[in-house]
């Protein structure tokens, strides 16, 4: 669930680190084009943060985050139980199903046969219908059962959804303040999420300052509830 969290929150780059100005060269046709001169910060001025990290370390996922992964757990516990158990339910009933039809082609075949007397015959056919309609009345309790079960867990699963849902977004706004805070007077020109880098120099990641901003944060938010 953490790497749920983390990639269905995309943040994009804060601040645009180049600037780009025209530049015209003399012309040796009519057609000459122009070039584009494109000047770009040093290195330093771009950094990136490790979302990942950042969420997996920070003090709402400890307090909150492991405790909502422990309820998902326990549902998806919960519904593989409810679906064994309804599937059990359904194969024993169509058992029932099978052997009575099976009894009452064997009785036809009987009385076809002349195995069997006609006032048997029909007292068997009577029994057999009995146990058809009670078999058909389980069925349908079931069913009924089946949709009941299907719609609590539907509502279930909307509620955990919800809950990672708020949880992503307070996540969200828990990083984009801290960065707001930690890059106030603009000493970065480019903050980058750690999964579009391909290669940086180390030095270059401030996560763990974002973290700590997060944490700070966070616990300025729990105290004011």
């Amino acid at each position: 669930m953490k790497k749920s969290l983390i990639y269905l929150f995309a943040m994009a780059a804060v601040v645009s680190s180049c600037n780009t100005a025209s530049k015209v060269e003399e012309p040796v046709a009519s057609d000459a084009a122009e070039v584009q001169v494109v000047e770009c910060v040093a290195s330093g001025d771009v950094v990136y943060v490790d979302l990942d990290y950042i969420m997996s370390m920070s003090k709402l996922y400890a307090s909150e985050g492991k405790a909502l992964e422990g309820k998902v757990a326990d549902f998806q516990k919960k519904m593989a139980a409810t679906e064994e158990s309804l599937a059990k339910k359904e194969q024993s009933l169509m058992n029932e199903y099978n052997k009575l039809q099976n009894e009452a082609a064997k009785l036809e075949q009987d009385y076809a046969k002349g195995l069997i007397t006609t006032l048997n015959a029909q007292q068997k056919q009577a029994e057999l219908q009995k146990k058809g309609e009670s078999i058909q009345t389980r069925i349908n309790a079931h069913q009924a059962n089946l949709q009941k079960e299907g719609e609590a867990l539907q509502n279930e699963e909307r509620a955990l959804q919800e809950e990672q849902m708020v949880l992503m977004n307070r996540f969200q706004d828990l990083t984009r303040r801290a960065i707001a805070e930690l890059n106030a007077d603009k000493r970065y020109k480019m903050i980058l999420n750690a999964v579009s880098v391909v290669d940086a120099e180390p030095t270059l990641n401030i996560s763990d300052l974002v973290l700590r901003k997060v944490d700070e944060l966070y616990a300025s938010d729990s105290a004011a509830k």
